[in-house]
């Protein structure tokens, strides 16, 4: 019998609206341990599951389409496949599990979500798949790399096909496993209630496993971490964000200074905005402007929570925010809505959601973007444009396509503004802009640029 408590049935659940909905994986996946009140082990392992069983869902769907009829396959109900993914994930990508373990909970799972007939089906597909897990054949990488290359690292074809028409095979590998690896956990410290020495002996204290980075001045890596860090008191009180270190350079290279008019556009959760408060050292004014009423809720919180009385929220469109503008900023972000191919591994849906026509539509809107919003730069002002994709028309595209119609900005080499161990990294271009890559820097994949205002044109 199905345990009414198992994370395994959870997840389910949870695959199930991921795919029958726009929701994220992580929101529902947090709902659902505030819901039921996860041991630490429990909560772990149905992130482990969600997030695998998601990550690896064309690998997944080829192995089982080597195990069921083309017929058979059509009348498979959404809630069986996912059972399916679920099950193999487990047997194929997890060690520690016993194999009937596995089996028996899929069954149950199979008599609860299935029809009639759907629990044997289940119990044959995976039982066959135990035996014969090393006769599985995949696309020959020779004869058609582009689909070897998806089903075996599972990505969407369209994709493997850009990144190897632009990086070779070998990199376009490099970056689809990259993709399929838990991303590291970051922290910044909140400078403006403790060094982060301080912060570090606090969390080694709560017995968690942390490190000092080489790469940002506020910035601990934390390992192997086995609860939830809102449920720490150094938490709670506003000691520490949870934030990429990429993320964090955004702000290093705005370069921010105290009583200065900041407008952040684009700009929940807020992740930038509390890190380029904090580097004001709270004097001063942000203006944060998002379309969504919600995620301006969490950036509201976390200002509350991290000490910061400086940002102001507004909900706007950014390419509408002019009656909200009484004095031009001396700095201005734009960390602009893009495609999120940068942040595979963080965000697992992404990949099975995107289209390639996405890419030029989210490359107009940017352009949109930077259009309405340079006009509120003092002269001599600062513009930083950044996203979380690694996609030239979002990115290089869209910058020169801006200079050209705008000879009144002029791009400003980052490099001088990065942390002096960032900067060594290898992550500025020939351009100056940053270009930050998972499968070599091993942070989200980022592009910044920064330019000047020379004249009041």
């Amino acid at each position: 019998m199905l345990n009414p408590k198992s994370p395994r049935k959870y997840a389910l659940e949870i695959l199930i609206e991921v795919n029958n909905s726009n929701e994220m994986a992580n929101d529902l996946i947090d709902q659902a341990i505030k819901k039921h009140g996860f041991s630490d082990k429990d909560r772990s392992f149905l992130t482990e599951i969600v997030y695998g069983s998601i990550r690896w869902q064309e690998h997944l769907d080829w192995i089982i389409s080597q195990f069921v009829t083309p017929a058979k396959l059509r009348k498979t109900q959404i809630e069986i496949w996912e059972i399916l993914r679920l099950g193999l994930y487990q047997l194929l990508h997890l060690d520690g599990i016993a194999d009937y373990a596995v089996v028996d909970e899929s069954v149950e799972l199979a008599k609860k979500f299935g029809n009639k007939g759907s629990a044997g089906f289940v119990n044959a597909i995976l039982r066959n798949v135990i035996r014969n897990k090393d006769k599985i054949k995949y696309p020959d990488i020779n004869k058609d790399p582009i689909k070897h290359i998806s089903v075996k690292y599972s990505h969407p074809e369209w994709m493997v096909q850009r990144w190897i028409d632009r990086y070779g095979i070998k990199q376009t590998i490099d970056i689809c496993l990259a993709n399929n690896t838990r991303p590291p956990l970051f922290i910044r410290t909140n400078m403006l209630k403790l060094s982060r020495q301080d912060l570090i002996e606090s969390l080694e204290n709560d017995s968690l496993s942390v490190s000092a980075s080489d790469r940002v001045p506020e910035s601990i890596e934390v390992f192997n971490l086995n609860k939830s860090l809102d449920q720490l008191e150094s938490y709670n009180k506003g000691l520490f964000q949870v934030q990429d270190e990429s993320s964090m350079l955004i702000g290093h290279i705005l370069d921010p200074r105290p009583d200065e008019m900041i407008i952040d556009v684009c700009s929940a959760p807020g992740g930038k905005s509390t890190h380029i408060a904090e580097l004001m050292q709270n004097k001063g004014k942000i203006m944060s402007f998002d379309i969504n009423k919600d995620r301006l809720g969490m950036l509201n919180e976390n200002c509350q929570r991290l000490g910061i009385n400086i940002i102001e929220t507004i909900i706007s469109d950014a390419r509408s925010i002019r009656e909200h503008i009484k004095e031009k900023a001396d700095r201005i972000l734009i960390d602009a809505p893009c495609t999120g191919l940068g942040v595979l591994r963080r965000r697992v849906e992404a990949r099975w959601r995107r289209t390639p026509e996405q890419i030029n539509e989210f490359a107009k809107l940017q352009y949109e973007i930077l259009e309405s919003v340079c006009q509120y730069v003092k002269p001599n002002g600062v513009l930083v444009y950044c996203t979380c994709t690694i996609e030239p028309e979002e990115n290089e595209r869209v910058v020169e396509k801006f200079l050209e119609s705008h000879p009144e900005f002029q791009i400003q080499n980052i490099s001088s503004f990065l942390p002096d161990m960032a900067d060594r990294m290898n992550i500025v271009s020939a351009e100056g802009y940053l270009k930050t890559y998972t499968h070599i820097h091993n942070i989200d994949g980022f592009f910044a640029v920064r330019m000047i205002r020379i004249n009041s044109a």
